[in-house]
């Protein structure tokens, strides 16, 4: 039963920890496509997208590009450019219009993997943070757990010094 009352504390850890490794994922991800080849690409779709009240409106980019003459469709503008808001969504909007011709990074192992920008951008960030946040917050839940287990059984730290 002990092991019950701590697995939410767990599953907030192993959250941190998943959301730091995709982080580090993307920035990999971000600074592989630097190298990768390039062909050209169509933007199929491009408006702004979301709701205003839950998670806000962001810029919805979609585009085709061909590879050894197989077509391929992707949303991915960067592995490590994060639309936060709804300014920058506006900004992207601008730079990528429905129709306009764009240079395409794809991944040669897997032509399925393309973006059109292969900067690494600060603001992937706030994923880093994320992950920090939620593992500490992790950290201080186990800790308040052991220590409210210890004041519920003094028993407990009288062998901890044998």
């Amino acid at each position: 039963m002990k092991d019950m009352k701590l697995l939410p504390v767990v599953v907030i850890l192993v959250c941190g920890v998943i959301i730091g490794i995709y982080a580090i994922l993307n920035v990999y991800w971000g600074y592989e496509s630097k190298r990768w080849p390039t062909t050209d690409g169509v933007i199929t779709i491009s408006r702004i997208a979301g709701s205003t009240r839950v998670i806000g409106r962001k810029a919805f980019i979609k585009y085709e590009y061909y590879v050894d003459g197989k077509r391929y469709v992707s949303p991915l503008v960067s592995y490590t450019w994060q639309c936060v808001d709804y300014e920058s969504s506006i900004d992207i909007l601008r730079e990528y219009p429905q129709d306009q011709k764009v240079i395409v990074y794809y991944n040669p192992d897997n032509p399925n993997n393309g973006v059109l920008k292969t900067e690494i951008s600060g603001r992937i960030l706030w994923i880093f943070l994320l992950s920090f946040l939620t593992i500490l917050i992790g950290l201080r839940g186990l800790q308040w757990k052991i220590g409210k287990e210890r004041d519920a059984n003094p028993a407990v730290d009288l062998f901890k010094d044998l």
